[in-house]
């Protein structure tokens, strides 16, 4: 599964770069993402994600690892875990790309990621919808609450 957006951001690359190492707001920008804490500060994380995928719930506690930090332009996120109950393995890279324009910024989105087990026999095309959906929403709460800290 690969899910590329471009969100236009009404927030500076300064701004954008703050909010994306707010563990808490990201919980609240990221669909599914019920609870994230920091292990070693801009370097390591724990969450869980909780997701219906067609006929399948799963939770899964993964372990976030940061692998670039280009401040403010660059961040990418390695990202692994096994739900305990249904035994899917989910493995996932996100790179998150701010292109400053002035007082705004552009923010690339590139989502890439593996489900194995009984929830990567639903199909790929059952699973990539998700995705899509999970990234287009993400991308969505995440610039309404860059602008909405921006207008403070």
């Amino acid at each position: 599964m690969r899910v590329t957006r471009e969100v236009a951001i009404a927030a500076s690359a300064t701004s954008l770069w703050a909010l994306l190492w707010d563990v808490r707001r990201i919980v609240e920008c990221l669909p599914g993402c019920v609870d994230a804490r920091e292990v070693e500060p801009h370097r390591r994380y724990a969450a869980r994600m909780e997701q219906r995928v067609g006929p399948i719930s799963l939770s899964v506690p993964l372990d976030v690892k940061v692998m670039e930090a280009e401040e403010p332009h660059r961040l990418a996120l390695d990202a692994k875990g096994k739900d305990p109950v249904i035994g899917a393995e989910v493995v996932a890279r996100v790179v998150l790309d701010v292109a400053s324009l002035g007082e705004e910024s552009l923010l690339r989105i590139d989502a890439e990621g593996r489900i194995l087990g009984r929830l990567g026999a639903l199909g790929q095309g059952v699973i990539q919808r998700k995705a899509e959906e999970i990234i287009e929403e993400f991308g969505a709460r995440l610039r309404r609450a860059a602008e909405a800290k921006q207008q403070q």
